[in-house]
């Protein structure tokens, strides 16, 4: 047990500690107060030095939303004032208070559209006797005078007519038997495989509605409308089975296929670019590779380099090709050992930007430059790269002066990038002024591509990457056809008789119709 006198000594102990935590608490108090009255007396010694320094910070940061957002007016209004002139804008959406700018080099000649006075008129001769397939004749019954019936005369007046009108043939193709009269031996041709129902549509049938779809751009809808409407209602083709001829004509195609894609690899020079298409409300890539001669197309669900690798296309090229394209940088990756041509009509497009936005004379020059020696290259006249390379050079640093004198513009910015671009690929951007053969722009790829706009305006999307990819083939054969002056129809049937008309082929048309 404890004694009294413990007892009482653990209380003294306990006031103890609890009068030194007081005393400590208590030193801690006046220090803040101190530091309070400090601070007070400070304040109420510098409270109007104070009061400046907040306001001249609120107004800084005032002045700095003031000029963020006149810079925000500013691009705002460029982009207002983008026109066919200085952006990718088409021409028919010109504001309606704004005037139509023609979107190059041309000039109005204030004519009027058509035919020209002195200018030889084109129009269709008369027919040969030999070439009549039908006679209509005109008479007149009753006299405009007397009323008496009016009797026919040698003498006449014609005018000839270009008509067709649509022929339905219902064709049934008779397989017989046939027996040898040496053995007795009976024999029958084989049934192909297009006539294997009990009636069916032909080539011709198919060709058209496939030429509607994918020259035209008609929906599958509409084409059948179309072939109901020029055949009388003889033939109403379902919507099934026009969907089902895309991939019937896109199989056939695979032989032809292989020979395009190797022909793009041994080009020497290969445009290529890629445009948005959509794929079930998805923004997917229609791509083109080729030339003036070859059109190769190829569709992807993703705008990126593995569909690029898919398509083993630019893998495929070596160090003596020239790629054109519209400053793409994958094509700059260290897999690719192709040289690499930048198309200037873009960059002409982009320096008339900072003229329009900057209004600086560096990119004016520049633009006067490319155009001025663009069209002595036209007429076949020598250029001098080194005085071409020595007036780049010069612009640039032009422009990095220019560019830092306005550094505060809202378009600075883009055009510093611009500068910084023009200065790292000054060869890529100049290859065609030292060698005739590399083109001066990308426009190619540009036209190639422009159709698919159109198909998506007119017949509107793709269901799915496979429809999308059949378009692709297809209008890789017909294109290329085409640009040998070969006609859709027949490449079509050729093809759906799974005979489809070789590149060679379509060369060797070109000559003999030179």
């Amino acid at each position: 047990m404890f004694s009294v006198k413990d007892s009482w000594y653990d209380l003294y102990c306990e006031e103890v500690i609890k009068n030194e935590k007081l005393t400590k608490d208590l030193k801690q108090a006046k220090a803040t107060i101190r530091s309070l009255n400090q601070r007070l007396s400070y304040m109420e010694k510098n409270q109007e030095k104070m009061v400046e320094t907040a306001v001249e910070k609120a107004t800084g940061a005032l002045k700095d939303t003031i000029c963020d957002m006149q810079k925000k007016i500013e691009q705002l209004q460029s982009v207002l004032n983008n026109d066919s002139t200085n952006s990718g804008i088409s021409t028919a959406l010109t504001p309606i208070n704004k005037e139509k700018h023609i979107p190059n080099s041309r000039t109005h000649s204030g004519k009027k559209k058509g035919g020209q006075k002195n200018h030889p008129k084109s129009k269709l001769s008369a027919f040969q006797d030999d070439e009549i397939t039908e006679y209509v004749d005109h008479t007149i019954d009753v006299c405009s005078v007397c009323g008496e019936t009016m009797v026919k005369t040698a003498k006449y007046v014609y005018k000839d007519e270009f008509e067709f009108d649509v022929i339905l043939k219902k064709i049934r193709h008779r397989f017989i038997e046939m027996i040898c009269p040496n053995c007795g031996n009976i024999e029958r041709m084989p049934i192909p495989d297009h006539l294997k129902e009990e009636n069916q549509y032909g080539y011709g049938v198919q060709a058209l509605a496939l030429t509607l779809m994918n020259e035209g751009y008609v929906s599958m809808g509409r084409t059948k409308e179309i072939i109901s409407g020029l055949t009388n209602n003889e033939i109403n083709l379902s919507v099934g089975y026009i969907a089902k001829l895309q991939k019937r004509l896109h199989d056939a195609l695979s032989g032809f296929n292989d020979e395009l894609k190797r022909s793009v690899i041994r080009m020497p020079i290969v445009h290529w670019d890629d445009t948005v298409i959509m794929i079930d409300k998805k923004r997917a890539c229609l791509r083109f590779y080729g030339d003036d001669k070859i059109a190769y197309y190829r569709a992807h669900m993703h705008k990126d380099k593995e569909g690029i690798d898919e398509d083993q296309i630019l893998v495929s090229l070596d160090e003596k090709t020239y790629v054109v394209h519209d400053h793409n940088k994958i094509n700059y990756n260290e897999e690719y050992v192709f040289q690499n041509v930048e198309c200037c009509a873009h960059l002409l497009r982009d320096m008339k930007k900072v003229v329009d936005n900057l209004g600086h004379e560096w990119a004016k020059e520049m633009i006067g430059l490319f155009v001025e020696e663009n069209q002595k290259r036209k007429k076949h006249d020598e250029l001098d790269y080194g005085y071409i390379s020595l007036k780049y050079d010069c612009f640039i640093c032009e422009g990095y002066m220019q560019n830092t004198e306005d550094e505060k513009h809202y378009y600075a910015d883009t055009e510093l990038t611009l500068l910084k671009r023009l200065k790292e690929y000054k060869e890529n951007y100049l290859m065609w002024a030292c060698n005739e053969k590399i083109p001066f722009t990308n426009n190619e790829s540009e036209r190639s591509l422009r159709s698919s706009k159109t198909k998506m305006k007119v017949s509107g999307q793709f269901s799915n990457i496979e429809n999308a990819r059949y378009f692709a083939t297809i209008k890789s054969y017909i294109e290329t056809g085409h640009r040998h002056g070969m006609n859709s129809m027949y490449l079509i049937k050729r093809a759906l008789d799974q005979n489809a008309v070789s590149l060679d082929e379509m060369k060797k048309y070109e000559v003999d119709n030179e």
